[in-house]
């Protein structure tokens, strides 16, 4: 039996927006800063720009199933451009040709972001009707489910709000309420006062483009593509705070989603938290990439290469990056004691027989290829010369288990970013990420805060941690 939840108007923030965010990006922002004045001067912060742009053009459609392509082709397009030459007809679900139009709608509207923010415009309910009938300028049809449970295509209206209701029914025959078509005209009027208010109030951006995404996500205005329209919009909001568009790749789904039904709940820390480690990403990526762009070519260039080399390899450390590395020992140290108490408590509840065992050891040796794997499906590459610890909680009970918290500088050239990755270490099967296992710190940190928010991160690292053990047991 079909149950229909009340639709409820959007609400706007309640209590201290500050309290909603950990206060990440404020010292990823004087780093980004440094690092955008260096790539300006080296001449790849276009390239890197170009680059951005292409991958939130393609990941916007892939995270909306508007178009599958592999990964190697999504790789090919951010490197070499947009072209359907480039992708193979097995790269993808639908005509290449299409999806090359539709990639290119997308980038095309992102670019056009810059140009909004460029011409100091502010945000309307006209120019959101615009990003509609941009993004979706060659999608010429919706599918409908029928009250049979048929599905057909209609026209989609471009840039118009929709006539017709489009709350879906859920697996478990609930219905997710949006805003009646009737009501969506006030609403997004609301939506675009409020945004206002909350600019010149302040609030923190990741907070501001994650309330102004769900909210507008709760209105669903459009027929079809407010998924799009709604990722733009937040994109809009960190643009204009000289960030990043917000990429949310396919890997993030799941977490996205499970982010955004918070919210709905009226929790939006974690959609808060998921787009800011998104400009985290970001800035890795331009640290990756400042080395690629521009080859060597003259004799002061070469020296700086030499500079770098050293630099990456401890020979010459640079002071201001130095902390980062304090700070992490700090927080190994903090693993060490919190997992410590948990081995504990497992000893006292479980440790029932000899092959009962829980306690925190040193690391194993095969440790250094498995936190290889497990960064580079956290997105970016692990420089271990430059810092490399992992605190082990040991989970015997018949099998040599671990839940494992690794530190590792972030590469291929330390920048003074250190990264944390909490993964669980079965034998014979493939290590296994723990979900939002990922956490990040960096030289314009101040420790204390690091500790916090370490500390926040962790006591979630070992609740999923040990859940996921669990279940393969």
């Amino acid at each position: 039996m079909t149950t229909a939840h009340p639709w409820h108007p959007i609400t706007d923030l309640e209590g201290d927006p500050k309290a909603l965010t950990e206060g990440e990006l404020d010292s990823l922002k004087r780093i980004w800063q440094t690092q955008k004045a260096e790539m300006a001067d080296q001449g790849g912060l276009e390239e890197f720009n170009k680059r951005l742009r292409r991958e939130w053009a393609i990941e916007t459609g892939i995270i909306e199933n508007v178009y599958t392509l592999d990964r190697g082709t999504t790789l090919t397009l951010i490197e070499r451009g947009i072209d359907a030459a480039l992708i193979p007809h097995s790269a993808t679900d639908r005509d290449t040709t299409l999806v090359a139009r539709i990639i290119q709608d997308h980038y095309e509207t992102v670019e056009g972001l810059f140009d909004f923010v460029g011409g100091q415009r502010e945000l309307s309910t006209g120019y959101i009707k615009e990003l509609h009938a941009a993004l979706l300028r060659n999608v010429d049809t919706y599918s409908v489910v029928d009250p049979l449970g048929r599905v057909f295509e209609k026209d989609l209206p471009k840039g118009k709000y929709k006539t017709e209701p489009n709350s879906p029914t859920r697996p478990d025959g609930s219905i997710h309420p949006y805003c009646p078509p009737e009501h969506v005209a006030a609403e997004m009027d609301r939506l675009v006062e409020m945004h206002a208010e909350h600019e010149n109030s302040g609030v923190p951006v990741e907070v501001e483009a994650a309330w102004v995404h769900h909210r507008f996500s709760q209105i669903h205005p459009f027929a079809d593509g407010n998924g799009r329209v709604a990722r733009a919009i937040a994109s809009l909001v960190f643009i204009k705070a000289d960030w990043f568009p917000l990429i949310i790749k396919r890997d993030d789904r799941v977490r996205y989603i499970d982010a955004l039904e918070k919210a709905d709940a009226d929790d939006l820390r974690p959609l808060s938290g998921l787009f800011a480690e998104a400009q985290r990403k970001a800035v890795i990526q331009a640290t990756e990439l400042i080395y690629e762009v521009k080859p060597v070519q003259t004799e002061e260039e070469a020296i700086a290469a030499v500079r770098n080399r050293l630099v990456q390899r401890g020979k010459l450390p640079l002071r201001e990056w130095l902390p980062a590395k304090a700070t992490a020992e700090q927080l190994t140290q903090v693993a060490r004691e919190r997992l410590t108490k948990t081995a504990q408590q497992l000893q006292q509840e479980l440790g029932m027989g000899r092959e009962f065992n829980f306690q925190v050891i040193q690391a194993f040796e095969e440790g250094d290829a498995i936190v290889a794997a497990i960064t580079h499906e956290a997105g970016h590459t692990p420089d271990l010369a430059e810092f490399n610890r992992r605190v082990e909680l040991a989970l015997c009970t018949g099998r040599n288990d671990s839940l494992v918290v690794s530190f590792y500088g972030i590469g291929p050239r330390f920048r003074g970013f250190i990264g944390v990755a909490a993964y669980l270490a079965i034998p014979g099967a493939e290590p296994q990420f723990v979900p939002g296992g990922q956490f990040q710190t960096n030289y314009e940190e101040d420790p204390e805060k690091a500790r916090t928010r370490f500390s926040t991160w962790l006591d979630r690292m070992i609740v999923e941690g040990l859940n996921a053990w669990r279940e393969t047991l």
